[in-house]
């Protein structure tokens, strides 16, 4: 059975939603710049346990293990002073911004089924291989706390790792806005767009989104 099969899904939901999850649990699988498969799989598992309030597993190295367990918990605290700390300790930029990218969709996708009454998908196996080391070349020191390429904004946030960027564009196109939609006043979507952003709004409130 291929995961997110939308026959096991108590409501219809759109096909590029479908889509954008099933591509995401490939790229989850697959090494990616700072890690590899097996890491990032197990970087999700982490994001689970925390979301949920388990106890760490600790197979994880501490940094990163620091970093899922905050971001997934308590991201509205993170600071500079913080992020350069887990530089120091041992996890570098990269893979920083990598695991950002990977706790984000992932308690994307579980709300996602969650709110469905759905159960959440099973994680995906990992697939061989060694880290990439791909960063973009155009990526410089911002306010963000990390570098970012061509600009300083929440929507460049992941802009240092490709593969991160391309996940959380994707993510964003499919659960909101495409940047096309955006410069719709009526974007062809089930909801309106006044309705669209109250829910972000208020999505940001609770989770006391820092941007």
């Amino acid at each position: 059975m291929l995961p997110f099969d939308p026959q096991t899904l108590p409501y219809a939901v759109p096909d590029a939603i479908v889509d954008t999850f099933r591509r995401d649990w490939t790229r989850l699988s697959a090494p990616g710049s700072h890690s590899t498969g097996a890491e990032r799989v197990m970087i999700a598992a982490e994001t689970r346990r925390a979301w949920s309030g388990e106890a760490p597993s600790h197979e994880l190295p501490a940094a990163t293990l620091e970093a899922v367990r905050r971001i997934t918990t308590s991201a509205s605290t993170i600071r500079r002073e913080w992020v350069e700390h887990l530089v120091s300790s041992g996890l570098p930029e990269a893979g920083y911004v990598e695991t950002i990218g990977i706790v984000a969709r992932t308690v994307a996708v579980d709300t996602f089924h969650r709110a469905l009454g759905a159960e959440v998908e099973t994680l995906p196996a990992p697939q061989p291989g060694d880290p990439t080391g791909a960063v973009d070349p155009a990526a410089r020191p911002s306010k963000g706390f990390v570098a970012m390429a061509r600009g300083t904004s929440s929507w460049w946030a992941t802009s240092l790792v490709p593969d991160a960027f391309e996940g959380m564009e994707e993510f964003h196109n499919s659960l909101y806005l495409s940047p096309q939609e955006m410069m719709m006043e009526e974007p062809p979507r089930l909801l309106s767009r006044p309705q669209i952003e109250l829910v972000a709004a208020r999505t940001s409130a609770v989770n006391e989104c820092f941007y």
